[in-house]
């Protein structure tokens, strides 16, 4: 088993992989992971869990990596790439073997470049697939909308599996009026445009107009840096909202918070609410792409994607009503059962091996 990667630095994509991997190991696997560029910020955990890391394509260029690619693996594998970079590199280097693709996101395949350009790209991309992966229904309608793939393509939805490591009986809390100190809210993400962090520095802004004491911590890194700090500075919020930069663990963070407030445009899945779930914190976010999908249709913290006000206002209802706060918790709780390691395991050995015999009539 190949999974290639374009980076393991610690994200959504990379953290499911790793744990794919990892149970594809304890299952009697041979599993390496190619990555592509970046740091090696999951190798350590990788290698412990029994995953071969094949470090050599690194800092190569991409015509080397493909030549590389067809050097050092020549024997039968399943190939299985994850993300832009790594399927161009499996289309070119393994075009008779053929590989599986997962897509991770509900975006353009090279999201710089405009709709025809991209599709055309993602197309020639998933031609020598032997099947596709989406991680949520949503990704898959992105897929078939954009007529990137065509229902006759082999494909399936696999969520991404969760394995709950934080206790539940230390951190559900409720957040009561009467007992509030200075209310702290975390969010996790990249500093990207998809993240819409300018809008949770607005909310900020209402929070202060109605005089509520709070602190917003946001954990990532990313190209918008500078326009947020810019953004914090000209709203006089530098002390109430602190960017933390990448946070070496996810689990204290979230311990630490009493709401967990999301505010992308976009999800293919949303690892982090998975995360959030599991920590007991009642999450409000928007109702757009995969995030329904996720925390449930009926999450009472679902706001109208990219509307201030209704940010604002579904935080406050359920900031001042415990039993609100209950019912989010409810639904999560029930929510992050469907997530689960062996789920996630059967249903990617289960597609390799119904899309070979499917080949094989």
């Amino acid at each position: 088993m190949v999974h290639v990667i374009t980076t393991i630095e610690r994200g959504g994509a990379e953290n499911a992989i790793a744990a794919l991997a990892q149970i594809q190991v304890n299952k009697g696997y041979t599993v390496f992971i190619v990555p592509l560029k970046g740091n090696l910020e999951l190798l350590e955990s990788l290698q412990a869990s029994g995953v071969q890391v094949d470090t050599s394509l690194i800092s190569k260029s991409f015509l080397s990596q493909v030549l590389c690619m067809r050097r050092r693996y020549r024997d039968p594998h399943i190939f299985h790439a994850h993300l832009p970079r790594a399927e161009l590199l499996l289309r070119l280097s393994k075009p008779k073997s053929g590989f599986y693709v997962t897509r991770h996101n509900t975006e353009r395949f090279f999201p710089k470049s405009n709709f025809l350009f991209s599709k055309r790209l993602s197309r020639f991309a998933l031609q020598k697939s032997l099947g596709v992966i989406s991680i949520s229904t949503a990704v898959r309608d992105y897929l078939l909308n954009s007529k990137e793939i065509s229902s006759r393509t082999p494909n399936c939805i696999i969520h991404y599996g969760y394995t709950e490591r934080i206790k539940r009986s230390r951190n559900i809390k409720l957040v009561l009026n009467d007992d509030i100190r200075v209310l702290r809210l975390g969010t996790i993400g990249r500093l990207a445009p998809q993240k819409n962090l300018i809008m949770l520095i607005e909310f900020a802004n209402l929070l202060r107009e109605v005089q509520i004491d709070f602190q917003i911590q946001i954990a990532g890194e990313g190209p918008e840096r500078n326009r947020i700090e810019d953004k914090l500075h000209d709203d006089q919020l530098e002390q109430e909202v602190q960017l933390l930069g990448k946070i070496p663990d996810v689990s204290s963070f979230l311990i630490s918070q009493d709401f967990f407030i999301f505010t992308s445009n976009y999800e293919g899945l949303g690892l982090v609410l998975l995360e959030a779930m599991d920590a007991g914190l009642p999450i409000v976010a928007p109702r757009n792409s995969a995030i329904p999908e996720v925390i449930g249709e009926n999450h009472p913290g679902l706001f109208v994607s990219g509307d201030l006000n209704s940010l604002f206002t579904t935080f406050m209802a359920m900031f001042r009503s415990p039993a609100i706060q209950r019912q989010a918790l409810q639904v999560q709780s029930l929510r992050l059962l469907e997530f689960n390691m062996e789920n996630y395991f059967n249903s990617h050995h289960d597609f390799y091996d119904n899309v070979e015999i499917s080949a094989q009539r």
